[in-house]
């Protein structure tokens, strides 16, 4: 972990708060993709013996003056408030809370109603600081799996530290219309959005996109570290959890990796380390906190992340990192991001938590 954090972390460009050029949505210094990647950085930064970790999750904040990408109500645009609210609970500022706290109350104040249908407008595009972001109405809501792993657990955190009940009731709400709306109740699996309910791979099997997944368990993880024992819908977000977890190891190939599709691994046959890294992630956190058993997911388990330790280059470098996606599709030996990093480290700190209390030895 500590290898790959600091490959990563030698490549941030404090002139203008990036790590690499990208002019696209994507590419923001406040967007999702650098979201992902401080998630897994602040929790390898709690474990890690050097305070440098930590140091450098302060500045990149500090650089963005704890502020988003431009669109409001894009779970995408304010994902990264999930480093604003861990380093609030580390240094108790209330001025990292502020940006937040205010798309907070624009968006509860005026909640989105729009239809879960995803659909862009075509040929239509927004600019916003010389970046160009494709419209897409109903990204005002979580229609896409993605936005459980970048919306609810912001909202369901910041109800803990603020004893605000609308953050929670709000998340909770638009949870579970996203997970009635998207999940397969005879797979256990997430579609992408819409787009993919009656498309079917040449096998004949639905397309359940491998990172899409991933981001979902990941994001059911971090809710369910945040929701209090008593809630109403626990029982739910533990219940969709585990039917996943299952239908996840199934679904694993034997080399240790999920392929990009995930019940046609033959299309892609290509590792590909960031689903992979999610999914570890919330597999090993299940058996960590007893949701999972580890007879049963611990092979899984091991082999998923030894997977992982041979996606890294001997540098640092992770590779098999499929790019910027909504699909299945491939990935090389040489290909890497910020949210496959950011995997890498969530699922890692994990499996540190396993070996510690000598559950599974990784």
């Amino acid at each position: 972990m500590q290898t790959v954090a600091d490959w990563q972390l030698a490549r941030y460009r404090p002139e203008d708060h990036t790590f690499y050029d990208d002019p696209s949505a994507d590419g923001h210094p406040s967007g999702w993709v650098y979201a992902a990647l401080y998630v897994g950085m602040m929790e390898w930064a709690k474990i890690a013996e050097s305070p440098r970790y930590l140091d450098a999750m302060r500045q990149a904040a500090e650089d963005n003056r704890f502020s988003f990408a431009p669109r409001i109500y894009n779970a995408d645009d304010y994902a990264i408030g999930q480093l604003y609210i861990d380093l609030y609970e580390i240094d108790q500022d209330p001025d990292y809370l502020r940006p937040l706290l205010a798309i907070g109350d624009i968006i509860l104040s005026s909640p989105s109603t729009i239809d879960l249908e995803f659909a862009k407008a075509e040929g239509y595009y927004e600019y916003y600081g010389g970046r160009k972001y494709s419209i897409v109405p109903c990204k005002n809501r979580w229609c896409w799996a993605d936005a459980l792993f970048m919306g609810p657990p912001i909202w369901t955190q910041l109800s803990q530290i603020t004893g605000e009940s609308r953050y929670l009731e709000f998340s909770d709400r638009e949870f579970w219309a996203t997970t009635d709306y998207l999940f397969d109740p005879e797979e256990h699996l997430f579609f992408r959005d819409s787009r993919y309910f009656d498309q079917r791979e040449d096998n004949g099997a639905k397309i359940f996109w491998g990172r899409g997944n991933g981001w979902v368990l990941a994001g059911i993880t971090r809710i369910l570290q945040q929701l209090p024992k008593d809630h109403v819908n626990r029982a739910k977000y533990e219940d969709v959890f585990k039917k996943m977890s299952t239908a996840l190891i199934k679904a694993q190939t034997e080399d240790g990796f999920w392929r990009t599709s995930i019940l046609s691994p033959d299309r892609f046959s290509n590792p590909e380390s960031s689903g992979t890294g999610f999914i570890i992630y919330g597999l090993a956190w299940g058996v960590n906190n007893g949701l999972l058993d580890v007879e049963t997911f611990g092979p899984s388990i091991t082999k998923g992340w030894q997977s992982l330790i041979q996606s890294v280059h001997p540098d640092g470098k992770l590779g098999w990192v499929q790019q910027v996606a909504s699909k299945p599709g491939s990935a090389t030996f040489d290909d890497t991001q910020l949210y496959g990093v950011g995997a890498f480290l969530l699922a890692g700190t994990q499996m540190h938590e396993l070996a510690k209390n000598g559950t599974l030895t990784p």
